[in-house]
C-alpha cells in the first residue's frame, strides 16, 4: 500500500470517529513498534475520539514501525506524514544518543566477572553436594509422606554438562545450584524451593544468552524515571537496575523471576537469590543468602507443619517459607493533604514519597526522611524547595502554583528536576548550581532565561514545549550533548520533524512519506 492510500483510509476511519462530534479539526497518531499499535484520536478542543481499533490493527500492523499521524479539517482535507525516527508523540521523544542510561542503569559489558566466579571446569564441591542431596533427599521424603508418593524429578545433571553450560555463559554457578542441578535438573514445581522452581539447565543458559546477558533492566529507557532504589536489608544488593552477573536460574511460573548474585554488595555473599518480575515494583528483592538456606527453609516449614496442600491431587506442596514474605517496610510512600511524618512507619527507610494536595509546604519538614531518593509534589499551592537535609536525593518533581527553588543550590546528588504548573516566572540562578543536573523538566513555564540551559555541562535529557525548543534554536542554542529531548503540548507531527532537523543539522535528515488530499462526502 502506498503512502497516499495509507493516508486516505487513515482519514477516513478518523471522519468515521467524528460522525457524532462537532469539530473544527482532528488528529490521529499511531505508533506501530512492529508487533503492537499505541492509538491516539482526538479533536482539536481535546476531545477523545473512538477509533475503529480493528480497522487500525488490520492496516498498520503489516506496516513497517513507525510513527503515523492523520490530520483532518471539519471541510474534508486531510494530510499524513510518517516517520520512524520519533521515539513517541504525545509527548514526543527525540533520541540521539541509544545508549545512554541515567545513575546505577549500568550498559551491558561493562561490569567485570568477580575473580572467584570465573568458569573453571573443576568438579562440584564434594561437601557442598553431599549437604544439598541430604537436603533434597529429605525434602522428598516429606513429600511422599504427605502427598502419598515420590515428587516426579527430572534426572540430574553430569559435571561435563555443567562445565559446558558454564563455558558458554562465561561464569561459574554458585557451589549450591551446581548441585541442585546434579540432584534434578527440573523439580516441576514440587515445591523444593518453595514457590519457585529451578528452571532446566539448557534454559538457564538460553535466557542468559538472548540478548543483554544478566538480569532485570528495570527502567533502563530515557523515557523511565530511571531511579534505581536499595534493595532491604541495605548493603547486600548492589544498587543496579540490571547486572550482567545476576543470572535468572528459575520462576514461580507466575511472572515473577529467581535471580542467583554472583556480584553482590560488600555485605552480600556471591550466590544469594534475589527476585524480579511482574510483582517486584522498585528495587529488585532479596529473597535468601542461597540455595542451601532456601532448602533448609522450606524443609523447616514442612516439618513444623507449614505448608499448603489444600490441593492433594495436584504436585505441588508449598511450603510456608520465610523467603516468601517481604523484608523490610516497602520502599515507598504517599501522604495526601498531610506532612506529618507521624503516620510513617520506619520514615528513615523511605526512598519515594508522592506528596499530594499538601497546601504550602517547606520541604525541609520532610527531613527525617533521611534515605530520601525521589520525591513527587503533586498540585501543592506554593513549595519551598529546601532539599539540603536529603543527601541522598536524586529526583525531584513539583508541580506547584508557586516554587521557591533557592534551597535545591549546589545539591550534590540530585541529577532529576522537573517544574510543572509554576505561575510566576522561574529563577534560573539555582538550576545553574546544580552541578550534577542530567534531566531537567520545564515544559509550558514562564523561564525569562530559558537560553541558560546552555551552560548545564551535565544536561544530557531536556523537557520542553515546541514553543521553548523554538526559542532555543532561534537564539543560537543547540545543545549537542543532549541524549533526548521530550517535547510536549501535542505539536504536529511535521513540527516535530523540524525541530528534529534544526537540533541536529549534521544527520541525516529524517527518513519521512507525505500526502494530503480531500475525503469526498460521505
Amino acid at each position: 500500500m502506498n503512502p497516499g492510500d495509507i493516508g486516505r483510509e487513515m482519514a477516513r476511519l478518523l471522519r468515521d470517529s467524528t460522525r457524532s462530534v462537532e469539530f473544527t479539526s482532528a488528529v490521529l497518531r499511531i505508533h506501530n513498534t512492529g508487533g503492537e499499535l499505541s492509538i491516539q484520536a482526538e479533536t482539536d478542543s481535546g476531545r477523545y475520539l473512538d477509533a475503529d481499533m480493528t480497522a487500525l490493527a488490520d492496516l498498520f500492523l503489516p506496516l513497517p514501525p513507525s510513527i503515523y499521524e492523520a490530520r483532518l479539517s471539519h471541510t474534508g482535507e486531510y494530510s499524513f506524514l510518517a516517520t520512524p525516527d520519533v521515539g513517541t508523540t504525545s509527548p514526543a521523544w527525540l533520541v540521539f544518543d541509544e545508549d545512554f542510561r541515567y545513575p546505577a542503569h549500568p550498559l551491558p559489558g561493562i561490569i567485570p566477572l568477580p575473580g572467584h566466579s570465573r568458569a573453571t571446569g573443576a568438579p562440584t564441591d564434594p561437601a557442598v553436594l553431599a549437604r544439598v542431596t541430604a537436603l533434597a533427599t529429605e525434602f522428598a521424603g516429606l513429600y511422599e509422606k504427605i502427598k502419598g508418593h515420590a515428587p516426579s524429578w527430572e534426572p540430574g545433571r553430569t559435571e561435563a554438562e555443567l562445565a559446558e553450560a558454564e563455558a558458554r555463559i562465561g561464569a561459574r554457578l554458585p557451589e549450591d545450584l551446581r548441585a541442585l542441578f546434579r540432584v534434578t535438573d527440573w523439580d516441576k514445581e514440587s515445591g523444593l524451593l518453595g514457590r519457585y522452581a529451578h528452571d532446566p539447565l539448557h534454559l538457564l543458559v538460553e535466557r542468559y544468552l538472548e540478548g543483554a546477558p544478566g538480569s532485570h533492566g528495570w527502567e533502563d529507557r530515557v523515557t523511565d524515571e530511571g531511579v534505581v532504589f536499595e534493595t532491604s536489608p541495605p548493603g547486600r544488593v548492589k544498587r543496579l537496575s540490571r547486572n550482567d552477573w545476576w543470572i535468572t536460574f528459575g520462576s514461580d511460573h507466575a511472572g515473577d523471576f529467581v535471580v542467583v548474585d554472583l556480584d553482590p554488595a560488600e555485605n552480600g555473599a556471591s550466590g544469594q537469590i534475589l527476585e524480579c518480575g511482574r510483582n517486584v515494583w522498585g528495587p529488585i528483592r532479596y529473597v535468601a543468602a542461597s540455595i542451601t538456606e532456601m532448602l533448609e527453609e522450606v524443609i523447616r516449614a514442612l516439618k513444623a507443619g507449614e505448608y499448603d496442600n489444600d490441593e492433594p491431587e495436584s504436585p505441588y506442596l508449598i511450603a510456608d517459607a520465610s523467603f516468601h514474605e517481604e523484608s523490610g517496610r516497602a520502599h515507598d510512600q504517599v501522604l495526601t493533604r498531610t506532612t506529618d511524618l507521624g503516620e510513617v512507619e520506619d520514615p528513615e527507610l523511605v526512598q519515594e514519597l508522592y506528596l499530594n494536595d499538601p497546601g504550602s509546604v517547606d520541604l525541609a519538614v520532610l527531613n527525617p526522611l533521611t534515605s530520601l531518593r525521589h520525591l513527587r509534589v503533586n498540585r501543592a499551592d506554593s513549595v519551598v524547595a529546601n532539599l539540603s537535609g536529603f543527601p541522598f536525593l536524586e529526583a525531584v518533581e513539583i508541580g506547584a502554583a508557586e516554587v521557591d527553588l533557592t534551597g535545591l543550590a549546589g545539591h550534590p546528588t540530585l541529577w532529576r528536576l522537573s517544574l510543572a504548573g509554576v505561575r510566576h516566572p522561574i529563577d534560573f540562578g539555582p538550576l545553574a548550581g546544580l552541578p550534577g543536573l542530567i534531566r531537567l523538566g520545564l515544559a509550558g513555564l514562564d523561564v525569562p532565561d530559558l537560553e541558560r540551559v546552555g551552560e548545564l555541562s551535565s544536561l544530557r535529557v531536556l523537557t520542553l514545549d515546541a514553543g521553548q525548543v523554538r526559542r532555543l534554536l532561534d537564539a543560537g542554542v543547540t545543545l549537542p550533548s543532549l541524549a533526548a529531548i521530550e517535547i510536549t503540548g501535542g505539536a504536529p507531527l511535521a513540527e516535530i520533524v523540524r525541530l528534529r532537523r534544526r537540533l541536529r543539522p549534521d544527520e541525516p535528515a529524517p527518513k519521512v512519506v507525505e500526502a494530503s488530499g480531500t475525503l469526498a462526502a460521505p
